[in-house]
């Protein structure tokens, strides 16, 4: 009798703890629907799938701390994302279930904003260029996180740091050229070089060669030993390596230490560093390399366009962009969906008011003579076949918006005489053009807006690769046939084009590249990471070997906490 009541209290007391624990976690999954509930969207749904039970605890939390912890190799410093304070709450855990349910869901969102960032980019690139439009992605962040909850807590880390960083060559190589810079800034980075009464190159004598060669060597511009000199002469071994360093940022390479080639050799290491960071992110906006193999890229701080075939850079050819400060191209992407030969130009009022209104009331060949010898044509809508007076009348009337202005097609154009049309708000477009020698230039800066191509035909095979009976012949015989108007070819299948801005990239040959920073736009991605930098100087007049592109002048950045995306509020699609 004794031993039954023991063993119905104590089947008893198993029975009330078991409801306890029942209870408790009905507590804590009733406390979890109700903050995922106010998170709303997504949040709440990927609870609800889960039947609002906690998922962050025993390795789990831990995995995603390493996580977090190794995104600083990416340029993702930890405290983006408020680690040491997510810390402080996972250490000391609340008893109260509304607590835990706050941590809970919280934890969640940090993990999605971190796998978000990682893999699409920590700044989202509509906030610092509005015509980027949203890209769709085939794997959101909460795809990702779900991948990596079915493996062990363990193994969390190590999984998202395989799947989740963008697959594109380029991005391995930046996270390795990040790497290798840091280490040069904890060994102090380099020291200043002198400035010379003129520009030294090869056979002139350097005040201190050894300090050059040194420079040169940390970059990987002059691989081997010490320079090879006569009565410290900078030899011509040197001088291709500086030709290297020039190269690489966007200066017209002729071995000689100019103005502006002193400025780049002096630029602190931390600036490097800095500027590394911002263009990995960058990177980050970009399609995953599954998601379109064949596109173009045109790099707007290096004026340059890149074609990708098969995911690898088949072809690269400079570029004219819009003038700074004052017809800046703007960066987005679209798809190419025509190409036109011998195409007209419709001018818009805006450039036709500043720049070809005042020339052709200033010329010394009157406003008729100017008008014809560049074939403008005063209009009453684009479309229209006739054409009006070029009266000084009317030349106001464009000016006021009450007329239009166009240019007849051939090899006078400014379009030249193919163009490449992407539907955009900012009539921008690619395009042959009538003065090929601006692409000597290091400096490349001077269209109204659009991208002028150096090698127009071979675009073209590119564009029209999809569309039968095109050959560099054919394409170079339809541009210069006089009796072509205006000729829309519609493609079969069209190509997406990036207009991205990187003033640091990897090149074909796995070389890192810094170019100036044009725009002004580096400050504001830096103002976003809560980087510290400054501006670099500018260059003052230099002699016609050292011209290379201008250097501009952007306000000194100071040091400043980086914006953040409410933790709380993370909403990425499902």
């Amino acid at each position: 009798m004794r031993s039954t009541r023991l063993i119905f209290a104590t089947l008893l007391c198993s029975l009330s703890l078991a409801t306890a624990r029942q209870a408790g976690a009905q507590n804590i999954n009733d406390a979890i629907q109700a903050q995922a509930a106010k998170a709303g969207g997504g949040i709440n749904s990927w609870y609800k799938a889960r039947n609002y039970a906690p998922v962050w605890t025993g390795d789990y939390i831990g995995g995603l701390a390493q996580f977090i912890q190794s995104l600083d190799a990416h340029g993702l410093s930890p405290e983006l994302f408020q680690l040491s304070a997510w810390d402080a709450q996972w250490r000391s855990p609340s008893a109260d279930p509304i607590k835990q349910a706050e941590v809970e869901v919280g934890t969640t969102q940090l993990a999605l904003y971190a796998i978000q960032s990682l893999a699409y980019g920590f700044v989202d690139p509509r906030q610092v260029h509005p015509k980027w439009a949203e890209i769709a992605r085939q794997v959101t962040a909460y795809q990702f996180l779900d991948q990596a909850l079915q493996k062990p807590g363990s193994q969390l880390s190590s999984h998202l740091l395989q799947v989740v960083p963008p697959q594109d060559s380029r991005y391995a190589e930046m996270v390795k050229t990040l790497a290798r810079y840091r280490e040069l800034n904890r060994l102090g980075g380099w020291r200043d070089l002198p400035a010379t009464a003129t520009p030294a190159g090869p056979g002139i004598k350097y005040p201190e060669l050894s300090l050059l060669t040194s420079r040169l060597q940390a970059e990987g511009d002059l691989p081997g030993g010490a320079a090879r000199s006569r009565k410290g002469e900078i030899d011509n071994r040197t001088g291709e390596a500086i030709k290297s360093f020039q190269f690489r940022h966007g200066i017209e390479p002729d071995g000689f230490i100019g103005a502006e080639t002193l400025i780049e050799l002096n630029t602190d290491v931390s600036h490097r560093v800095n500027e590394i960071i911002i263009n990995i992110d960058r990177l980050r906006w970009m399609p995953r390399s599954w998601d379109v193999a064949e596109h173009i890229e045109v790099n707007i701080a290096e004026s340059a366009l890149r074609i990708y075939v098969n995911q690898r850079e088949s072809d690269v050819m400079k570029v004219v962009v819009g003038k700074k400060g004052v017809s800046e191209t703007p960066i987005f992407h679209g798809t190419v969906q025509d190409v036109y030969f011998r195409p007209l130009w419709n001018i818009p009022t805006s450039i036709a008011r500043r720049l070809l209104i005042p020339a052709a009331l200033s010329s010394p060949e009157g406003p008729d003579g100017y008008m014809r010898s560049h074939n403008y044509q005063i209009i009453t809508s684009y479309g229209s076949s006739s054409t009006l007076p070029n009266t000084v009348e009317n030349l106001n009337k464009v000016a006021d918006g009450g007329l239009l202005m166009r240019q007849g097609s051939g090899p006078k154009n400014s379009l030249g005489l193919i163009k490449f049309i992407f539907p955009n708000d900012s009539a921008v477009y690619l395009h042959d053009t009538n003065t090929p020698e601006l692409f000597g230039r290091a400096d490349r800066d001077y269209s109204s807006g659009c991208v002028r191509v150096e090698r127009p035909v071979d675009l073209a095979m590119f564009i029209l690769r999809h569309n039968p009976g095109w050959s560099p012949q054919s394409v170079r015989a339809t541009m210069d046939d006089p009796n072509v108007n205006d000729k829309r070819e519609r493609l079969t299948k069209t190509t997406s084009v990036y207009l991205n801005y990187w003033t640091c990239t990897i090149m074909g040959d796995s070389r890192v590249r810094f170019d100036r920073d044009i725009y002004g736009h580096d400050n504001t991605m830096f103002q976003k990471f809560g980087l510290q930098t400054q501006a670099l100087p500018t260059a003052p007049a230099v002699a016609p070997a050292q011209a290379g592109r201008p250097a501009t002048t952007n306000p000194a950045q100071s040091a400043q906490a980086p914006e953040r995306k409410p933790w709380r509020f993370f909403q990425a699609s499902r």
